[in-house]
């Protein structure tokens, strides 16, 4: 079953667990291909983004291995081209997924996705234009007359980019606070009760994230307890969307009850139960035997 079959609505029908694992197979190497085109695509414009990346945050760097260089030029050329062909693989992971999402669950995943991509980009900008400038300048300032900061580019890419993914998943809180209020684990209050212990958590994520000095974890620490008080005002709006539903509910199934059925007792309504005293009373006069 193809990917465009799913869409245009005809593959509703369960399909064998095989066949799942023949999708998900396709779709991984669908993917997969996607990305090394892409990369492949932008491996002649490698070299530029890198002269440009260490120029804008040390100014020069060196390579000290003979395949340092080229190594670094594929690991920029496939982070770009996750990052160009990241729409044909969401593409892709939604086609697998939504056959077995019902209306109402598309209709909740769809605005998270798209959420949780806005988050993580925004994390990695401020990574990459805020923090890493900022902590690179501050620790290259240790340097003395004849201590001097002989940068490689193989580390600082990978300092770029394992400090850019750890902003984009930390920027994640907002929506891991609306999952757990959806779900029902976490309430506005609870959240709110525990603010204090929350920026001690977030402080001591941000030490484990940066190199420990105090300025860089305060720099990526602030966004965060920012972010996590937005979640409680998320958190509070979801969970009145949520009792207002419920009432909304609860008001409907009381107008769809019959007002007749609603005041007749559920004993007589069931056919049993003894009846009420009017109509004993009208039995008793209609009794032609009477009492002695």
């Amino acid at each position: 079953m193809g990917i465009l079959s799913k869409i245009t609505g005809r593959s509703d029908r369960e399909m064998p667990f095989l066949e799942h694992l023949e999708e998900l197979r396709r779709v991984i190497l669908g993917s997969l291909g996607a990305i090394v085109v892409c990369a492949i695509a932008v491996y002649a414009f490698s070299g530029t983004v890198i002269d440009w990346m260490v120029v804008q945050h040390v100014g020069s760097a060196q390579f000290i291995r003979p395949m340092e260089a080229f190594m670094a030029r594929v690991k920029i050329s496939l982070l770009l081209g996750l990052l160009i062909g990241l729409p044909f693989v969401m593409f892709q992971i939604w086609s697998f997924v939504v056959p077995g999402l019902l209306q109402h669950e598309r209709r909740i995943v769809m605005p998270m996705v798209v959420f949780s991509t806005v988050l993580f980009l925004s994390g990695v900008a401020f990574s990459y234009f805020v923090l890493t400038p900022m902590m690179v300048k501050l620790l290259t300032g240790f340097s003395t007359t004849h201590v001097v900061a002989n940068i490689t580019v193989d580390y600082l890419l990978d300092f770029i980019i394992k400090l850019a993914m750890a902003c984009g998943i930390l920027f994640q809180l907002p929506l891991v606070v609306a999952l757990l209020t959806i779900i029902n684990l976490v309430t506005p209050r609870f959240l709110w009760s525990k603010w204090r212990h929350a920026i001690v958590i977030i402080l001591i994520v941000a030490a484990v994230a940066t190199p420990g000095d105090g300025p860089s974890q305060l720099i990526l620490a602030a966004p965060i307890v920012v972010l996590y008080f937005l979640s409680i005002l998320l958190s509070l709006f979801l969970s009145r969307g949520r009792k207002k539903d419920r009432a909304l509910g609860e008001g409907a199934a009381a107008e769809s009850t019959p007002a007749g059925e609603a005041a007749t007792p559920p004993a007589l309504r069931a056919g049993g139960g003894v009846a009420p005293p009017a109509a004993r009373q009208g039995e008793e006069t209609r009794d032609p035997g009477g009492t002695a």
